[in-house]
Formats: structure tokens, C-alpha cells, sequence
């Protein structure tokens, strides 16, 4: 795979940002975020992690475990137990809204 430009990552840093104000504007990533937020409800991932956060703390004791050892438990596992399909979701929606904005696809 061939290296990037420094001009061809400018270019994508400016369509990055260029893509991320349009979803702000039109609220789609309002939209997307309440999509996102409502399907990791449904599917039980929200309260896994709930669970396991008590469970992390409470082995580690309360008084003894701070905020950055439970973010570096969690984090890692709840990007490990998104739901395929809704990264597959969420990317296919991203797609449609930038190439209805007028983004070249790449």
C-alpha cells in the first residue's frame, strides 16, 4: 500500500472536517448519535458494561480504583463488543449522507 502525500492528507484532514461540519448543520449526527445510543440500549451492550464497571470496582475495591483504571478496563471491551452490524450500519449511513453532500468517495 503506497504512503499518503503530506497534500493528500491535507486533502482528507479538510474533507474530514469539511464532512463532520455538514453532519453538525444538518443534524445528522444528532440523528446518528441517537440511532447509535438507541440500538446499543436494545441490544443489552450498555448494561454489560454497566456490569462489569460494578464488578471491576468492587474486585478492586471502592476506595482503592480510580477513574483512569476503570477507563482503560472498559474502553478496550466495550469497542471489542460494539455490534457488527451497527458499525456496519453507521458506516453505510456516514456513506449515503457524504455522498449526498457532494463528497467523492475514496
Amino acid at each position: 500500500m503506497s504512503m499518503m502525500s503530506d497534500a493528500e492528507k491535507a486533502d482528507v484532514v479538510a474533507e474530514t472536517s469539511m464532512l463532520e461540519a455538514k453532519l453538525q448543520e444538518t443534524g445528522e449526527r444528532e440523528r446518528l448519535k441517537q440511532y447509535i445510543t438507541t440500538h446499543l440500549n436494545e441490544c443489552g451492550w450498555r448494561e454489560d458494561l454497566k456490569k462489569h464497571c460494578i464488578e471491576f470496582v468492587q474486585n478492586k475495591g471502592v476506595e482503592k480504583v480510580t477513574v483512569e483504571e476503570i477507563t482503560a478496563d472498559i474502553a478496550p471491551r466495550g469497542r471489542a463488543l460494539l455490534p457488527e452490524e451497527l458499525k456496519v450500519e453507521v458506516f453505510n449511513r456516514l456513506r449515503n449522507f457524504a455522498e449526498k453532500q457532494g463528497f467523492e468517495p475514496r
